[in-house]
């Protein structure tokens, strides 16, 4: 009977460990709090500060350059794919994440060809 009282805590034990590693072998176990980007699935308002700029690119379907344009930096070689939207308040003078959503909206529209809607007051 004492060797019984160990073996359900041990079964427990494991199969919650191994749940785990599973869940991390099959990629599913994910604790950064950061999502994955499909390609083109983003829309502006998607954007977020921890997100790279290969990210956004990615999941909103323009090239790196293209978004390095819109957001219009005095010194474009400063930014790499890895730069995060938090940073660029630090490289990127007047930079502001929700005004540039606006661009991102006002410039995807134009590119899709949908009429850009007037903001309402």
């Amino acid at each position: 009977m004492n060797r019984l009282t160990w073996i359900a805590p041990l079964v427990f034990i494991a199969v919650m460990l191994g749940g785990v590693g599973v869940a991390e072998a099959t990629g599913a176990w994910i604790t950064s709090g950061k999502q994955v980007v499909a390609a083109g699935q983003l829309a502006p308002e998607d954007v977020k500060g921890s997100m790279t700029l290969q990210q956004a690119a990615d999941g909103l379907g323009m090239g790196f350059p293209e978004l390095v344009t819109l957001i219009n930096p005095p010194d474009p070689s400063l930014l790499t794919p890895t730069t995060a939207f938090k940073d660029l308040e630090a490289l990127v003078p007047d930079f502001d994440l929700a005004t540039f959503r606006e661009t991102l909206r006002a410039y995807l529209n134009a590119k899709n060809g949908t009429p850009i809607p007037a903001p309402t007051r």
